[in-house]
């Protein structure tokens, strides 16, 4: 029952963010036409970017990839860019993981990462452009790495087996809850997190799809956070924004109802690679 509230909740959040969206959109239509970028061609690529983030792909790294060889945004208004743009397919995303019948989440779990997350990104997007981005991300990389090959140790010696659990307690519920605040306060850096979520959650023993649905979930959530004070600013990429916020769902709708069917193994497997290509990405300039 109180998945099922969360996901109805997260859908209406969405919804509602969206249609800000679009009212500041219409109300600064002279900002929006004369940004750079095709709105099309933006479009394709944001439904492509939330299509694949609905299998665990990070989406901060995908966008950032197409906002950079798009040449569309400056280091500044990145950040922002990336964080306002995926709150609503994040939230349809979220929607649709937790209302997967053959995935209940403990409510403990998801209440207190859900918690955690949000206190981090408040207290993150306050400190954006008080500490050195680029030093936070150089840590994050190794920390990824390292959780990667604990990974890798952890399966050759369950013989490739995978988790099951879909609750935590003790104590590593309490180191869930203190990552989750850390990541998504660092989230809010522009520095994607989903990648060492994955890493975090399948370290501690929780199934392959209870993992995705997790990350997926504050992966919404953090953004939520922090997306409002972003619209407010004005600081971040209108027609990236609007893309994302609309033909991003559309991909986000998409992705969802392949996710959901995927054997555990081959997700498992998924975030696996997903994690390598997020270290190697994340390591060039």
């Amino acid at each position: 029952m109180f998945q099922e509230i969360l996901a109805i909740v997260l859908l209406i959040i969405g919804i509602i963010y969206a249609a800000a969206v679009l009212k500041i959109s219409h109300g600064n239509k002279d900002k929006l036409t004369a940004e750079k970028g095709s709105l099309p061609k933006l479009a394709a690529a944001e439904a492509a970017v939330y299509f694949f983030g609905s299998f665990g792909f990070p989406d901060f790294l995908l966008n950032t990839l197409v906002l950079k060889y798009s040449k569309c945004t400056d280091d500044r208004s990145l950040p922002g860019t990336l964080v306002a743009g995926c709150v609503t397919p994040g939230t349809i995303i979220a929607f649709s993981l937790l209302r997967a019948d053959s995935n209940p989440i403990s409510p403990l779990l998801l209440i207190t990462c859900s918690a955690c997350v949000i206190a981090g990104s408040i207290v993150g997007s306050r400190l954006v452009g008080k500490f050195d981005g680029a030093k936070i991300k150089k840590i994050m990389q190794w920390a990824l790495v390292c959780s990667f090959v604990i990974l890798v140790i952890r399966m050759i010696l369950s013989a490739g087996a995978t988790g099951t659990a879909t609750s935590l307690s003790g104590a590593k519920l309490a180191i869930a809850a203190v990552m989750c605040f850390v990541t998504a306060a660092i989230n809010m850096f522009g520095i994607p997190m989903k990648p060492t979520w994955t890493a975090l959650f399948l370290v501690l023993g929780l199934s392959s799809i209870t993992s995705l649905t997790l990350l997926l979930l504050i992966g919404a959530l953090g953004p939520i956070a922090g997306g409002s004070r972003i619209l407010r600013s004005g600081v971040y990429h209108r027609k990236t924004v609007l893309c994302a916020t609309l033909a991003g769902s559309v991909g986000a709708i998409l992705g969802t109802s392949f996710a959901i069917s995927i054997p555990s193994l081959l997700l498992n497997a998924t975030l696996m690679v997903i994690m390598l290509i997020a270290i190697i990405t994340m390591f060039k300039k």
